[in-house]
């Protein structure tokens, strides 16, 4: 009984703990060091950012930053539909009633669909994050707040040249002490173009775990 009494005192104070309101008022120039991976079916990519800016009131913060990324796909397949038939260059005319082959065999005309296997995965690239960054908390006054991220920007990939992303998160910040340091973590969605012949155009489930100060 003791026992049970002492786990519901403790678990009473952290609950008054968390909810009690700041003596402090956040504002000022804040950074942020977080670590983040994002993942869909055919990709994966993961690694640290650094973001700095400024904290206009509790709820408004405004920035920008640079990450340091890695990524890698899968073994996976794709469909990828191609029509056989052939242009005549005399009449200026497509023909899909037949198609003749690279050894001179007659065929009807069929459209197939191929599978055609894309990489065997494993495949490893840094990119190179540049970004604006806007947050908002959603609650001033206590120690748990919900905020709402969102990130646009671009990467470079190496020497391959530069695209764009798009990440749009809902999280939870957890003030520590009577500072500006708190943990963060939240979840949400990314979008990445990726300039290769057998990824683009990624859609990807977004984990991110940080610490502000």
């Amino acid at each position: 009984m003791k026992k049970i009494l002492m786990i519901l005192a403790v678990f009473s104070s952290l609950t008054v703990f968390g909810q009690r309101e700041y003596t402090y008022n956040n504002k000022g120039i804040n950074l942020f060091l977080e670590g983040e991976g994002a993942g869909s079916r055919e990709f994966g990519i993961g690694g640290i950012a650094l973001t700095v800016g400024y904290q206009f009131n509790p709820h408004i913060f405004f920035g920008g930053g640079v990450a340091t990324k890695f990524g890698g796909d899968r073994d996976f397949k794709r469909e990828v539909r191609e029509d056989l038939g052939w242009y005549d260059e005399a009449t200026k005319t497509y023909h899909s009633d037949y198609y003749i082959d690279e050894t001179g065999t007659y065929h009807a005309y069929q459209s197939s669909y191929y599978i055609n296997e894309c990489g065997e995965g494993g495949f490893s690239d840094m990119f190179m994050d540049f970004f604006i960054d806007f947050r908002y908390n959603l609650l001033a006054t206590t120690r748990y707040t919900p905020y709402v991220d969102i990130r646009s920007g671009f990467y470079a990939v190496q020497d391959d040249g530069s695209s764009v992303f798009e990440d749009v998160l809902i999280g939870c910040r957890f003030g520590c002490g009577e500072g500006d340091f708190a943990i963060t973590a939240g979840a949400g969605y990314t979008f990445r173009r990726l300039d290769y012949e057998v990824l683009n155009n990624q859609h990807m489930f977004l984990l991110r775990l940080g610490v502000e100060f």
